[in-house]
C-alpha cells in the first residue's frame, strides 16, 4: 500500500522536483520495505543472477538444479515467481520487482520453508535500490552486452552497476555464516572483473574457457547434446534448450549447484528435463509446415544469437519481425537494424513497446541501420498484430519466421498505457486461423 500511495504522490509532484528526490525516494522504499518484512533475506540462502542475456533462462534453471537437492527453493525472475514449488506467470514485465514486493515473497518463501531463494538481478534494480539490504550468498554472471545506456550512458557504468552484486559477497560482515558462491562466464571478456570480488568459493564456466567447460557439442534443432567437464570428470547431457546460448545458461546453473552440493548426476538429470523457458526460443506449433519462434531478444547481441542458432537448422527463409522499446537506449536501435539485414532473409518491422515515444519514430531509427544494399529486404508495417500476421501469411514451407522482443510479456506499454497483449496465445490463434483458411479453401 506504501509504494502504491508513493506512486501516486509521484504523480502529483512536479517531475524536476521528484527527479531530485528520486533517490532518496528509493531508498526510503527499500528500509521501510525491509523493516516491515523484518529483513527475510538474512533467514534464507540467497542467489543472485545478472548480466545482459540469460538471466531468466539461468534463474529458471538454477531454481530446478536447487530442487535437485531435495530443498524447497523460492524463484524471482523477469518470466516466473515460484515459492516452494508453486509458480505463477510474472505479469508485471519488471526484471527486479519494487522493494516492498521482493521483499514480501521472500517472507512468503521463508514461512514456507525454503532454504534457497534465486533472483533475477537487473542493473537499474541495483542502482534503484530494488535489492538493497538483502545479504546475497550466491552471484552469477552470465554476459554483458550494450543495454540500458540511456540510463548508465557507458558500458564501464552498467558493468560496475552489476558489479555491486559480486561486492555484496566481499562485504566484511557476514551475519548469516553462510558459503558465499561466485560464479562466472570466461568467456565474457569483463571476466576478470567480476572475478576480482572476492568469494569462498568461486567458478567459471565457457565453452572456449572456464574450470566448467562444454564439450563435443552437437546442436539440434529441438536441443542439444555436449560434455561437461569438471577437473577430471565428464558429464554427457541431453537437453531441449535450443542454442548454444542456452548451453552457457545450463553451465551457469550447473557451477552454483556444484556450490551448494548437488549431485552433478542430479543436476544432469533436470537439464535432461528442461526445454527452455516460456518466451524464449519457444516454437508455436499449431501443425503448420513452417516454424514460429517468439522470443524475447531485444538487444543487437542477443538477436544476433538468435539469428545465427536459427541459420544453423534453416532449409527456407529466415523472416524477423521486430521493433525496439521506447524510452529506452537508442543507441541500440540501429545496431538492431543492422543485425536483422545482415543475418535474416526478410524483415517486418513493426513497434514493440513504445512507451511514452512516437512509433514511427523509433521504426526510423531502426531502418536506419540497414545497410542500402540490403534495403529491399525491409517491409515496414507499424501496427505488430498486423506485422505478425503479415509474416505468418507470407511464410512458406520450411520458413522460419522468429518474432523477437516482447516474448513471455502479458501486456505492452503503448504510449503510457498498459494495453493486454499476450505473443505467444496471439501467434497460436493466428496459426489455427491460417490453417482453418486453408482447409476451407
Amino acid at each position: 500500500m506504501l509504494e502504491t500511495a508513493l506512486r501516486l504522490l509521484k504523480k502529483i509532484i512536479p517531475k524536476p522536483v521528484f527527479r531530485a528526490f528520486q533517490p532518496i525516494y528509493h531508498f526510503f522504499l527499500a528500509v521501510t520495505g525491509n523493516i516491515f518484512h523484518r529483513f527475510p533475506g538474512y533467514k534464507i540462502t540467497v542467489i543472485g543472477v545478472t548480466g545482459t542475456n540469460g538471466k531468466s533462462t539461468t534463474s529458471e534453471i538454477l531454481c530446478e538444479v536447487l530442487k535437485a537437492s531435495g530443498e524447497k527453493v523460492g524463484m524471482i525472475s523477469t518470466v516466473s515467481i515460484e515459492i516452494a514449488g508453486l509458480r505463477i506467470d510474472n505479469k508485471t514485465n519488471r526484471t527486479t520487482l519494487g522493494r516492498w514486493k521482493t521483499h514480501h515473497l521472500m517472507r512468503e518463501m521463508v514461512r514456507r520453508g525454503c532454504k534457497y531463494a534465486v533472483i533475477e538481478v537487473a542493473s537499474e534494480g541495483i542502482a534503484w535500490h530494488r535489492v538493497w539490504g538483502i545479504p546475497f550468498d550466491g552471484a552469477i554472471f552470465t554476459n554483458l552486452a550494450p543495454e540500458h545506456l540511456n540510463f548508465h550512458k557507458t558500458m564501464e557504468n552498467y558493468r560496475n552497476t552489476k558489479g555491486k552484486l559480486f561486492k555484496k559477497l566481499s562485504s566484511l560482515y557476514n551475519w548469516k555464516k553462510t558459503k558465499r558462491v561466485s560464479v562466472v562466464n570466461a568467456d565474457d571478456k569483463e571476466s576478470s572483473y567480476f572475478l576480482s570480488f572476492k568469494a569462498d568459493e568461486k567458478y567459471t564456466f565457457g565453452i572456449k574457457k572456464g574450470d566448467v567447460k562444454a564439450k563435443n557439442i552437437k546442436l539440434r534443432v529441438n536441443g542439444a547434446d555436449y560434455d561437461i567437464s569438471v577437473q577430471d570428470k565428464t558429464y554427457s547431457v541431453t537437453t531441449g534448450a535450443v542454442g548454444e546460448f542456452n548451453i552457457y545458461n545450463e553451465l551457469a546453473a550447473f557451477c552454483m549447484g556444484l556450490g551448494y552440493g548437488v549431485k552433478p548426476e542430479e543436476m544432469v538429470k533436470v537439464l535432461a528435463k528442461f526445454s527452455g523457458t516460456k518466451g524464449r526460443v519457444e516454437h508455436i506449433d499449431e501443425g503448420q509446415d513452417f516454424s514460429v519462434i517468439v522470443d524475447y531478444a531485444h538487444t543487437p547481441d542477443a538477436q544476433e544469437q538468435v539469428y545465427k542458432e536459427l541459420n544453423r537448422f534453416k532449409k527456407g527463409r529466415l523472416i524477423s519481425v521486430f521493433g525496439a522499446t521506447g524510452d529506452k537506449d537508442r543507441g541500440k536501435r540501429p545496431k538492431m537494424g543492422r543485425v536483422a539485414a545482415e543475418l535474416t532473409d526478410a524483415i517486418i518491422l513493426t513497434d514493440d513497446e513504445t512507451y511514452n515515444e512516437d512509433s514511427s519514430q523509433i521504426i526510423k531509427e531502426i531502418y536506419a541501420g540497414v545497410p542500402k544494399k540490403l534495403q529491399k529486404k525491409v517491409t515496414i508495417v507499424p501496427d505488430r498484430f498486423t506485422a505478425i500476421k503479415k509474416a505468418l501469411a507470407v511464410a512458406k514451407k520450411d520458413d522460419i519466421v522468429v518474432i523477437t522482443g516482447v516474448g513471455h510479456q502479458k501486456y505492452r506499454n503503448q504510449g503510457g498505457r498498459k494495453v493486454v497483449w499476450d505473443e505467444r496465445q496471439i501467434v497460436s490463434d493466428l496459426l489455427k486461423d491460417l490453417k482453418r483458411s486453408k482447409n476451407a479453401k
